[in-house]
């Protein structure tokens, strides 16, 4: 039966795993909650690549059929060597700035600073210079994010700060899969303005190799969340299981 391997810093992957949910990808899921290493926006390429190889050992381990990097950043940092390292099929998940670009002018990329800096973030920019990108400093929001996750107050008021000073702002990029938690206080801000996140199109991607490679889906629906650090706290736990609509098994400190 149909095996995917998930891999992010936190929650934010989460976001993704929703998306495959409510488009029915029936599977059963082994969801890396890395949170030993979080949070990954800080860390160099050659971290990135260390980390983003010894997780796809771990769901290598789970003999898991296809893996999908639900993290903007180590996928901009790691993911093209690690598909020269694996045998399988790797998912990444990358802002979706085509789109923004083909429907707006003006457009804020919301991204850590890795995913920001990175080769494949600038090399995507740089084919539609007629465009007005405005990156504003999102270092904190997912952590910020981890740690109030229910308190969306804080969240908007980080927001608020940060982002007020840009303005006649058409499109908004959501670079992080952990700012898909934040969006409802993003479209406060801007409520005229489109956003683009990439969870749809890694859906149609994955539902592409399932067919492709012929994988026997399962008739039923299966997600175990492992953390590599600390405990996922209780609360968080209600909060995810709710938030995905469904019962989730949690595993701590895998090694």
């Amino acid at each position: 039966m149909l095996k995917i391997g998930m891999i992010d810093s936190g929650m934010g992957g989460l976001s993704v795993l929703k998306g495959l949910v409510d488009s029915g990808v029936n599977a059963e899921y082994y969801y890396l909650y890395d949170n030993k290493y979080h949070p990954y926006g800080s860390k160099s390429q050659s971290e990135l690549v260390a980390i983003g190889y010894s997780n796809m050992q771990k769901l290598i381990d789970f003999k898991v059929d296809i893996v999908i990097i639900a993290c903007n950043t180590l996928t901009a940092g790691a993911v093209s060597k690690l598909r020269g390292m694996f045998d399988i099929p790797i998912i990444g998940v990358e802002p979706p700035i085509k789109p923004a670009t083909m429907q707006c002018e003006n457009i804020l990329l919301l991204a850590t600073p890795s995913t920001v800096k990175s080769d494949r973030v600038m090399e995507m920019m740089h084919s539609f210079t007629n465009k007005s990108f405005y990156f504003p400093d999102m270092s904190k929001l997912a952590n910020l994010i981890e740690e109030n996750y229910s308190n969306k107050d804080i969240i908007y008021r980080f927001l608020t700060d940060n982002l007020s000073k840009y303005k006649n702002i058409q499109g908004i990029v959501i670079g992080c899969t952990h700012y898909n938690f934040a969006v409802e206080e993003i479209q406060k801000i801007y409520p005229k303005a489109k956003v683009f996140s990439n969870t749809a199109g890694v859906v149609k991607r994955t539902q592409y190799i399932i067919n492709k490679n012929k994988f026997i889906v399962p008739n039923y629906l299966a997600v175990k969340v492992y953390s590599t650090g600390n405990e996922i706290d209780i609360e968080k736990k209600y909060f995810l299981c709710d938030y995905l609509g469904l019962g989730i098994e949690f595993y701590e400190n895998l090694k």
